[in-house]
């Protein structure tokens, strides 16, 4: 069967800068409070894979901690999306490498998509990219450029 996957990284996707309860500092949150911060990035984000089909491959540097897939769920991930995993740690490799070695490993995938808030992507993996805001992480526009970027790949 040919799969549907999402590429995510966590930090300005689904994991933006947060004040503390003073005011005084923004920070992100670390794989050790358990869970990635940003709810609503979360919720678009389910809306697509559970709308569209998508299961989700984890690029993040997050990946390397066990707990990387219950970030994700406790942070808001909704039941029945699938975090097969992640692609292979490589300190000398770019992200665009790691992807495309996952996908290498992994003919069945028909169709992916790219979540990052940085573009250390491949040439040949633009047209599946979209690049978050850091800031605000994934939002309803977002999800409308990924429905218009799978509505092309189909064609």
């Amino acid at each position: 069967m040919k799969s549907r996957i999402v590429f995510l990284d966590y930090d300005g996707v689904v994991n933006t800068k947060m004040w503390n309860e003073r005011g005084t500092k923004a920070y992100y949150n670390l794989p050790q409070d358990g869970k990635v911060n940003n709810f609503q990035a979360v919720q678009w984000l389910s809306e697509f894979c559970q709308k569209y089909h998508f299961d989700i491959v984890v690029t993040s540097s997050w990946r390397e901690e066990d707990n990387y897939k219950e970030c994700l769920f406790h942070g808001g991930l909704r039941e029945g999306i699938q975090i097969l995993g992640c692609t292979e740690p490589g300190e000398d490799k770019m992200r665009g490498d790691q992807v495309q070695d996952y996908l290498r490993k992994h003919p069945e995938i028909e169709y992916y998509i790219i979540l990052d808030d940085d573009d250390d992507f491949l040439s040949s993996q633009r047209e599946h990219f979209i690049k978050t805001n850091p800031e605000h992480g994934f939002c309803e526009s977002d999800f409308h450029a990924c429905v218009e970027l799978f509505e092309k790949m189909k064609k």
